[in-house]
């Protein structure tokens, strides 16, 4: 098993969960410090926090860092800015994500907030509002149950760093907190084209399935993964719907990727095929139909 070995930056041991999303899991390298790894992340903003993980049996690295922020927007452009980058005397690029604190919590749950609003303000006047700072996607009102005559708005973001920042600037009365995206469970047979453009045109079980476009990818990789490490991994890219993992008792396990259109799963595979997860160890992503 192995164990986080850290250096805080404050005297008391910051709450992982304030505030929210405010804490990267970074694959960086077996030759990075915690030293290295905060005064990289240093310049985007305060770090209470750096962890690497160490094995507990050989003492060595894993490769595996977290780090944990004040705010929740200085996480965000952390994330957006630093990955893909190298941490020295690594030259390999660094991989960021959202470190969850739960198993629950989801990476695209980053992208939604639940706010309170008057009953007078519609969607376009929310979204007017929220947009003056973060460029919003979409706004949902339903009535506050809670509190008659008033609304609860659902905002779903562009990106992590404008919800982030919304989240940070919204109004004491508007109550602002992340919200979870519940995964929409969908039927490729049943889903219509207008519903959803990034969804394909469903076909009858007596055609042949080599006619759908790949949504499934197969998975090789090290048998120390766990299914939820794999989920994390390939819930960056949008429209993850299923993961399942398969160990045969080898060194090496097989995973199945399932993703509700075609576009995301082609783009999984290209940028996640021969990535280095956990470090030293690629894995190998093909269409599940290979």
């Amino acid at each position: 098993m192995a164990q986080e070995q850290s250096t805080s930056t404050t005297t008391t041991v910051p709450d992982l969960n304030s505030p929210p999303f405010s804490r990267l899991f970074v694959l960086c390298g077996k030759q990075v410090t915690v030293g290295a790894l905060e005064k990289f992340f240093s310049p985007y903003g305060t770090v209470e926090q750096c962890h690497i993980v160490y094995d507990q049996s050989t003492g060595q690295s894993k490769g595996i860092g977290f780090v944990k922020f004040q705010k929740t927007s200085q996480a965000a452009r952390a994330l957006k800015e630093a990955d893909g980058k190298h941490i020295e005397p690594e030259l390999k690029p660094i991989k960021v994500e959202i470190a969850s604190s739960t198993i629950e919590s989801k990476p695209l749950d980053c992208l939604r907030l639940k706010v309170k609003c008057a009953a007078e303000l519609d969607a376009d006047a929310v979204k007017a509002e929220f947009g003056k700072i973060s460029a919003v996607n979409s706004v949902q009102l339903v009535p506050d149950k809670k509190s008659p005559g008033n609304n609860v708005a659902y905002l779903t973001f562009e990106s992590f760093l404008d919800a982030a920042l919304a989240f940070e600037t919204a109004k004491p009365e508007h109550k602002a907190k992340f919200a979870k995206i519940k995964p929409r469970k969908v039927s490729l047979e049943s889903v219509q084209p207008q519903e959803a453009r990034s969804f394909f045109r469903p076909v009858t079980r007596r055609r042949s399935s080599t006619l759908l476009p790949p949504t499934k990818l197969t998975v090789l990789c090290s048998s120390t993964l766990t299914q939820n490490q794999i989920w994390r991994l390939f819930d960056i890219i949008p429209g993850l719907m299923n993961c399942s993992i398969s160990h045969d008792g080898g060194s090496i396990s097989s995973a199945t990727v399932t993703y509700n259109n075609t576009q995301s799963a082609k783009y999984a595979r290209e940028k996640l095929h021969k990535f280095e997860y956990p470090i030293g160890e690629r894995i190998v992503v093909r269409d599940g139909s290979e």
